[in-house]
């Protein structure tokens, strides 16, 4: 079953858990113990006279208690770890039985109602694609998702490269987990890294010129042991020396303050955001891969002349002593003496020389990682899923027992699909799957492009823009009625389709907001100029009229049925070759508790 490998990895972790606080709970009393006998010798030490044999005692008792609340950091780690593992796999099983519909991270920010595809097929928002497979918790990492989902390098070497790279974290699940957990810790934490970016790409310099640079620089390793000699040899008449260095060097951090200030505040507030990417560093780090995809993210993190790891590692460093200027009178002391917010702009200045050119590849890569492994989630919580072959010559778009990947597999009805060079018109009755199945059909492709496997047993597509006009809605505040929404839509079908690239259009109930003979005529003038444009696509009606266009020759009809029994309506949701015969409104209003009065 799905199932069965999430629920093994939840139930060693919950004995981890257990073991773990076990040791917690021993560790603990130990440390209570060893604080004890610590305090105690410490005690019995002072109190004869630092005696050498009880200082040595003491010493001991407090490196084991020091050891011990390691020791019990290391632990209580451990424990963390197996509870977020857990936290992981019973998302994975909300994925399966249908409830990750309640996950909180919607991709919320991505939402663009303008979009040519995206709220149609629910590809990002409540009860999305998003919604369903993300992992990624690094803004770099989201990013990526969302374009491989809405702007995808739809190019055939790359999405073929994609696959082979999602493939192979297949089986990496473990690896999977643990980037998901590691870049989840402190998510909340996590900031969008383009301040550190700006800067690291910006040549600017604090000062320009190296020789005031190299005084500025100097000047404390001159002024600091000389005052100290001045001070510790009593010299009076020199003291005038140390007050005027002093003022001196206060002077020149005051003049330069709100610039410095400006260049530590872009980089500072990143700080709380490197432990997080060195973690993430050490857990590719160690990791082989065979697919190119992965091979060459690998080799921009640890390959060239510098490190990632080295790079980030340093500017933790250089971070660390910034920090010091939220510690009041120390910060106002480290600058009148040492010039110390120079000293760090400096040290960043050499970093970013080193590596300015660099962090934006890193951090793009690493959320590449991210992105590839969320695709690979599909792979997890579903049986009959492929990975689509790319055509790149004819109109192609074919597959067997294709299915949605946003129903739950229990109740998800597959339909093969053969639309080579075609147009479909699918007419059918209310609530059959006519809507259900465009979005079907769209949400793949957007799938088979991002590099994604799909929820089919076999896919063959080409490489097609997608426009679809479903969700309509109006815009009363700037006067926009749901009929003008639906024409500035299937205008920008018809406009695309002129340009004489590979498109497919996915069109709902084309022009439901005006009256039957508007819309017979408007429809059958959209169609003719889509197939004259030679694209392919599909659209749904009610309108049978429609359906005489099957005389040209690409245009072709299929729809959707149901059948009665004991008064009810029943549905199968498979497609079916030919036009529809059969209407169910007048049902479904008996359904409702509306009286049919005349007919």
């Amino acid at each position: 079953m799905l199932t069965d490998k999430f629920t093994t990895k939840i139930k060693k972790h919950e004995e981890n858990v257990l073991k773990y606080k076990k040791q917690s709970s021993v560790i603990g009393n130990i440390r209570l113990l060893a604080i004890a006998i610590s305090i105690y010798y410490t005690y019995i030490t002072i109190k004869l006279n630092y005696n050498s044999k009880y200082l040595f005692i003491t010493i001991l008792a407090y490196t084991s208690f020091i050891a011990l609340v390691v020791c019990h950091r290391v632990i209580k780690n451990k424990i963390d770890f197996s509870k977020g593992i857990i936290r992981i796999n019973n998302k994975y099983l909300s994925r399966i039985n249908g409830s990750w519909i309640d996950f909180k991270d919607i991709g919320e920010e991505f939402i663009d109602s303008n979009h040519r595809y995206s709220s149609d097929l629910d590809i990002v928002g409540k009860e999305s694609l998003f919604q369903l497979i993300n992992t990624t918790n690094t803004p770099k990492g989201r990013n990526n998702l969302a374009k491989l989902l809405l702007d995808p390098d739809c190019k055939e070497k790359e999405i073929i490269s994609r696959q082979e790279a999602i493939k192979e974290l297949q089986n990496k699940l473990d690896l999977c987990q643990q980037m998901e957990y590691t870049t989840g810790k402190h998510k909340d934490k996590l900031k969008n890294p383009q301040k550190l970016i700006e800067y690291s790409q910006d040549n600017t310099l604090l000062i320009k010129s190296k020789k005031t640079k190299n005084i500025i620089y100097v000047l404390p390793l001159i002024t600091v042991p000389l005052s100290a000699a001045i001070l510790l040899f009593k010299i009076k008449e020199l003291y005038v020396l140390v007050v005027a260095a002093t003022i001196i060097q206060f002077l020149i951090w005051a003049v330069g303050i709100l610039k410095i200030n400006y260049i530590l505040q872009s980089v500072d507030y990143f700080k709380y955001n490197l432990n997080t990417y060195v973690n993430i560093l050490k857990l590719l780090e160690k990791e082989e891969f065979k697919s190119d995809e992965l091979k060459n993210l690998k080799l921009k993190l640890f390959g060239e002349k510098h490190s990632s790891m080295v790079a980030i590692k340093e500017l933790d460093k250089v971070l660390d002593r910034i920090n010091l200027r939220y510690n009041g009178i120390l910060y106002i002391l480290l600058n009148t003496i040492l010039l110390w917010d120079y000293q760090c702009v400096f040290s960043l200045e050499s970093w970013k020389e080193k590596y300015g050119c660099k962090i934006a590849d890193w951090l793009e890569a690493i959320g590449k990682f991210e992105s590839l492994m969320s695709l690979s989630v599909l792979m997890h919580i579903n049986k009959d899923i492929c990975f689509p072959k790319i055509h790149t010559s004819d109109l192609v778009l074919a597959a067997k027992d294709l299915g949605h990947p946003l129903l739950n597999s229990n109740d998800r009805v597959v339909n093969d699909l053969d639309m080579k060079n075609s147009i479909f018109i699918i007419s059918g009755s209310n609530m059959s799957g006519k809507t259900t199945f465009l979005r079907t059909i769209g949400i793949n492709l957007v799938l088979a492009y991002s590099g994604a496997p799909v929820c089919a047993k076999e896919m063959n597509c080409s490489l097609l823009n997608i426009f679809t006009s479903m969700r309509i809605n109006d815009d009363l505040k700037n006067g926009i009625s749901t009929f003008y929404a639906e024409l500035m839509r299937i205008k920008a079908i018809i406009d695309y389709s002129s340009k004489k690239k590979e498109m497919i259009f996915l069109i709902d109930e084309i022009f439901r907001g005006t009256n039957s003979l508007d819309r017979i005529i408007g429809a059958k003038n959209v169609l003719a100029n889509l197939n004259a444009a030679g694209v392919i696509g599909a659209l749904t009606t009610h309108d049978l009229e429609l359906c005489v266009l099957d005389k040209h020759n690409r245009i072709k009809n299929y729809h959707f049925s149901e059948n009665y029994k004991n008064n009810k309506i029943f549905f199968d949701y498979k497609i079916k070759i030919g036009k529809s015969t059969t209407t169910n409104a007048k049902y479904l209003m008996n359904i409702v508790g509306i009286k049919i009065i005349e007919e």
